[in-house]
């Protein structure tokens, strides 16, 4: 009778690890598609190659790759959903919020970001550097923000909710399986700068700040079941990565 019992829950284990293991594969497959469809259209409608399809160069490729994001999310969503898309995260937020601790966090993410590609000589990012100030508050604080965090966040962690439970221990920290793939995920869609002209110090840098932004963000769509929290320290990164941070550097070495 005990090696019954011990050999059903050796194979309930063995079940849960597979269907684990098969829920994250297909989320990875399904976020990669995305992503790649939505870059590879954003390039062949404004590439110059034979003429662009749609006028508008970098800024007309960076709106239409997050509208596919945004567009393409929320289309799955609610098809896997049936219009039920609050499991997904869009929805408003469970307990108590500290807005003041997202944004600072987010501000200081951004900032010091930013500030150590100013430090090191890196090139920055090439795709921010020909946006008009106007491009940037609304292309990348908010359209890039909002359409990432409801692709990532909503639809690929929402799909992830069911491993919840399941979690890793990194030191005295419980992570979840949605969690870690979240955060590393969207830390890995930020690798592709380097073929877009971003030199290897940059794409370190925004690796690593995109990884510690995934991880808050991940944490807080988590704890509060709704991608609020996530879409707004999101836009405050991207709000301390394009401005405060530059801005504290010039203050602080007297060129403003």
């Amino acid at each position: 009778m005990y090696i019954k019992k011990h050999e059903n829950k050796s194979l309930g284990k063995e079940i849960r690890s597979y269907h684990s293991l098969n829920r994250l594969v297909t989320a990875f497959i399904l976020g990669m598609s995305i992503y790649v469809g939505s870059q590879l259209i954003g390039i062949f409608l404004t590439t110059e190659a034979y003429g662009p399809i749609i006028e508008g160069g970098n800024s007309t490729k960076l709106l239409l790759t997050d509208l596919l994001f945004l567009c393409l999310s929320l289309s799955i969503i609610i098809f896997l959903t049936r219009g039920k898309i609050t499991q997904y995260g869009l929805c408003r937020t469970i307990g108590e919020l500290k807005w003041g601790s997202i944004i600072g966090i987010g501000l200081i993410i951004g900032s010091i970001a930013s500030i150590l590609i100013i430090l090191t000589g890196a090139n920055g990012n090439p795709s921010l550097k020909s946006l008009s100030i106007r491009e940037k508050i609304l292309l990348v604080w908010f359209l890039a923000s909002i359409a990432e965090e409801i692709f990532v966040r909503g639809l690929l962690q929402g799909y992830l909710n069911p491993l919840q439970g399941t979690t890793i221990s990194i030191g005295k920290q419980e992570l979840s399986y949605p969690v870690i793939f979240s955060t590393l995920f969207f830390g890995i869609i930020h690798l592709p700068l380097i073929f877009f002209g971003a030199d290897l110090i940059t794409v370190c840098v925004i690796f690593a700040m995109t990884i510690t932004l995934g991880f808050f963000a991940a944490s807080l769509r988590e704890n509060h079941q709704s991608v609020l929290p996530s879409i707004g320290i999101h836009i405050t990164t991207n709000i301390g990565g394009t401005m405060v941070g530059p801005l504290v550097y010039a203050l602080v070495i007297g060129s403003i």
